[in-house]
């Protein structure tokens, strides 16, 4: 008792740390503390609710919603979770922003990974207009950002996200990074301008450029001047009447030449690169196929784990009927390679607690007369498990027909009983059941 006492000062400690964490915006500490808060009390309300609130406000809307509803399995009534989750539900359809932010997201993943980052970075943006919170977009962009060189473009969105949260590691090794690339850049450009100066030049930006001239000049005399313009003119005159007037006529037949030779060139490549641009847009289309047939899965997937968090919930409290009717629920063609063996564990142990409190209500109705109500729950047991208790389940379920006068599914029981259960004590009265309605 003074263990578990010790225990769940510990777990308030760390709650009162995540709260303290959470209050400055530092949501990656509050997850840790939680998450240690939790370790040491799985039943902490307070800070299950407070550490889905925390994954909300980074954009993890999947954690934030898993937390919750453990909340409200460990806690029905006068739970918060159940507000959250109200709140959030339509963000969370296949048309809300929080489904859309997702989806969005792991395109710009997909388009990062096969190196289109340019495209990758548009969808990001797009992410962080519809969430602006998603802190796992706001890192891809600004490590895109870096890759890229758009060094004050990195820094925006890196000094955005910490707003939100104020002490992510990530994103304060990438500011980091960024301030030294930076610092390196400026250091370099004061190193250049003095070089300038030292060789006697002066550089400036123009927009995006760099114009060097010499820092002085020197003006020519007035006579030196007029002596180069006479000169000039008097070669130009030669150069007219000895070259330009006898070449006019054979760059006038070159040049047409050449003017139909380019057209056809142009002619060729349009049509190359209208074929190429027809290609990408078949692609891209592709691409947009897939990335809509993925969401349609996640949201397949969601569904798919809600079920199996439930279905666990349940059976670590106890609850083995809401365990059981959550395991019928479960499309187990869904159930990941890697987790099945784990899965099939589960199911027998929670079929089996599930199978023994539907074999003991389905007893008691058939030892009361009641053969309707003894033959819905015993068709459920037949259905989990045939040879449940040696093939009595399917025994009584063929009694109960007989009892209700429907000889043939009666028949067909029984026969099921010796084709999956020959051995077992049931089998002789089996047979002689059939022999006496089939006469």
């Amino acid at each position: 008792m003074e263990s578990h006492g010790r225990l769940t000062q510990f777990s308030n400690y760390y709650y009162n740390e995540g709260l303290r964490c959470a209050t400055v915006n530092d949501i990656s500490g509050a997850i840790e503390r939680l998450k240690k808060s939790l370790r040491y009390n799985k039943n902490n309300i307070d800070a299950r609710n407070l550490l889905g609130l925390c994954y909300y406000e980074i954009g993890e809307c999947v954690l934030a919603l898993k937390e919750w509803v453990i909340s409200i399995n460990l806690k029905g009534e006068d739970n918060l979770a159940a507000e959250y989750i109200d709140d959030i539900q339509p963000d969370i359809t296949r048309t809300g922003r929080f489904n859309m932010s997702v989806k969005k997201y792991n395109q710009a993943l997909l388009y990062a990974n096969e190196g289109n980052e340019d495209l990758a970075i548009v969808q990001l943006k797009r992410v962080l207009g519809l969430n602006p919170k998603f802190i796992c977009a706001a890192e891809l962009l600004a490590l895109l950002y870096i890759h890229n060189k758009q060094l004050k473009e990195a820094k925006d969105v890196i000094e955005n996200a910490r707003k939100v949260d104020a002490n992510n590691v990530t994103l304060m090794c990438y500011l980091k990074e960024v301030e030294e690339e930076l610092k390196r850049k400026e250091d370099t450009k004061k190193k250049k301008s003095k070089s300038d100066i030292d060789i006697g030049t002066v550089s400036y930006e123009s927009g995006s450029d760099t114009i060097i001239r010499p820092s002085y000049f020197k003006d020519n005399a007035t006579i030196t001047s007029i002596v180069n313009i006479v000169f000039g003119l008097v070669i130009g005159i030669l150069i007219s009447f000895f070259l330009i007037v006898p070449g006019v006529k054979k760059n006038a037949r070159q040049e047409s030449a050449s003017k139909l030779v380019e057209a056809n060139n142009a002619i060729s490549t349009k049509n190359a690169t209208i074929k190429d641009l027809q290609s990408k847009v078949d692609e891209l289309n592709k691409k947009i196929s897939a990335m809509d047939q993925t969401t349609e899965d996640n949201a397949s997937n969601m569904s798919f784990y809600k079920s199996m968090l439930a279905m666990y919930v349940s059976f670590n409290n106890g609850n083995y009927i809401e365990a059981g009717e959550a395991l019928t629920s479960i499309n187990e063609s869904q159930v990941d390679p890697d987790f099945k063996e784990t899965y099939e564990t589960l199911k027998v142990e929670v079929n089996d607690k599930y199978c023994q409190i539907l074999y003991a209500s389905a007893s008691s109705n058939y030892n009361q007369g009641n053969y309707e109500e003894a033959i819905t729950v015993f068709e459920k047991i037949v259905k989990l498990n045939p040879t449940y208790g040696d093939g009595n389940a399917l025994y009584f379920l063929a009694q109960s027909y007989r009892m209700t006068g429907d000889n043939q599914k009666a028949i067909t029981n029984y026969q099921r009983l010796l084709d999956e259960c020959p051995d077992s004590g049931k089998a002789s009265n089996a047979k002689r059941h059939i022999e006496n309605l089939t006469r």
